[in-house]
């Protein structure tokens, strides 16, 4: 298992997924801190925002993009055929791969947190909130791409399949305010039944718009609700998608 989880890294690390995506959230702070210093009011406010908001996307699509092709490049190289061969079971490892992408994430994550802490800490409980549920949401994430890759078994596929889904987890919540307006579309039934639909799809689906809020590391957390529903939903669909993936894994004949 061990031995799988070091040639996970080795392998993002020769893919230098830790130099590019760390030199991607580095440009976005500094792009940030340009469009902040251009603010008449709450520049360090604006810049720390658009840090902590862009550096998320990128750390999550990064760790989608490598997890995809990673596992397809595993497929067509036989190197899952030769994991097999050896006494481990499937279940080990595909826990050996998620653990893998588990610690890459949290190579990407620490440095991304440590450089909001530079920008200045503004709110302290918000700023924990902020780096344990970026930590949380790219666990995630990683169970999701990796679900997805030994389902599809497609390195497109699974970019694409992931992506959708983050997307579509990510702006729940806005669709779901759309909807509740009743000014979604012109019938009245219509309205109603999107609202319906989408009030099913969100029980089902991760809800990432609880995770990761810029606006904690300036005001704060409103409550303790807003820590309940991200570990909630990681307690739930974490153990839900690695328990999926192993299922789906020692169902297929290699």
């Amino acid at each position: 298992m061990f031995s799988n989880i070091r040639y996970v890294l080795l392998t993002a690390t020769r893919d230098r997924l830790f130099f590019g995506l760390l030199i991607a959230v580095l440009a976005a702070a500094y792009v940030s801190s340009v469009l902040g210093s251009t603010a008449l009011l709450e520049p360090e406010q604006m810049t720390l925002s658009f840090t902590a908001a862009s550096a998320r996307v990128i750390i999550m699509v990064g760790l989608i993009v490598f997890i995809g092709f990673h596992m397809k490049n595993a497929f067509e190289a036989r190197e899952i055929d030769v994991l097999l061969s050896r006494p481990i079971s499937r279940t080990s490892l595909v826990l050996s791969y998620w653990l893998g992408f588990a610690v890459v994430a949290a190579l990407l994550v620490i440095p991304t947190v440590a450089l909001v802490a530079l920008l200045g800490i503004i709110n302290q409980t918000g700023f924990l909130l902020w780096s344990v549920s970026l930590m949380l949401e790219a666990l995630l994430v990683i169970s999701l791409a990796l679900f997805t890759a030994l389902t599809l078994r497609s390195g497109v596929a699974t970019v694409l399949a992931s992506l959708a889904m983050y997307t579509l987890s990510r702006m729940m919540g806005f669709f779901l305010i759309t909807t509740k307006a009743g000014m979604l579309f012109q019938a009245n039934e219509v309205n109603i039944g999107a609202k319906w639909l989408l009030a099913g799809v969100s029980a089902i689906v991760p809800r990432l718009d609880f995770y990761a809020k810029s606006q904690w590391l300036i005001y704060g957390p409103k409550s303790y609700e807003d820590l309940t529903l991200f570990l909630a939903q990681s307690a739930i669909f974490i153990p839900l998608l690695v328990a999926a993936s192993v299922i789906d894994f020692k169902r297929k004949q290699f």
